[in-house]
């Protein structure tokens, strides 16, 4: 079952920040993850997704083919799979979502709620290894402990709005506005503002 990644909810997260930010008297506009259209003295303002991660998905697929991306547990090669529509991330084979990945290029390990560098990765013999803070070289568990909890059930809350991303990979967000769900297999999203 393909679950939403957090990758696309930090795009989404992100809009709701640019969102919040309005200012009635400025007129604003931002296109990097979403289109914010702010009229002059006017409360009106239109939210539109604008990224596409049809180049994303294709560079994920011509890297895997060519076994650039480890898994970091186990240090094997893996395909990652990008939908163009939300940019997240699954394992090709198992279709489960990709949480960190190794670049065996850089040795560099990517994920997290960012995409961005996580870390530093090695081989040792078989078996792969993480610059730990201490510049001692750790395994996955002993460097990302809370990794297994965060991917299960992911929880935030900032001021009056409460994010939880489900195991199953469903995104519920609840505010003073209502409450949204965009289902984790097929991207949909659901708005109820009856509050």
């Amino acid at each position: 079952m393909n679950k939403i990644k957090v990758s696309f909810f930090a795009a989404f997260l992100a809009m709701g920040f640019v969102a919040c930010n309005n200012d009635d008297s400025e007129s604003t506009t931002s296109t990097d993850s979403s289109t914010l259209t702010t009229t002059e003295n006017t409360a009106t303002t239109t939210n539109t997704s604008t990224t596409d991660y049809a180049a994303l998905a294709d560079t994920f697929n011509t890297n895997s083919e060519a076994g650039v991306y480890l898994n970091p547990r186990t240090g094997k090669s893996m395909k990652i799979k990008v939908d163009p529509q939300t940019g997240m991330r699954t394992d090709a084979t198992t279709g489960e979502p990709v949480w960190r990945y190794v670049d065996k290029r850089t040795w560099w390990v990517y994920g997290g709620d960012s995409w961005d560098s996580q870390g530093e990765a090695k081989m040792e013999g078989n078996k792969i290894m993480y610059k730990g803070d201490d510049e001692s070289w750790v395994d996955y568990e002993k460097r990302w402990p809370d990794d297994e909890k965060m991917q299960k059930d992911w929880k935030i809350k900032i001021g009056d709005t409460k994010i939880k991303v489900g195991k199953d990979g469903d995104v519920k967000i609840k505010d003073d506005k209502g409450k949204t769900k965009i289902d984790g297999d097929d991207g949909k999203v659901k708005i109820d503002s009856s509050q």
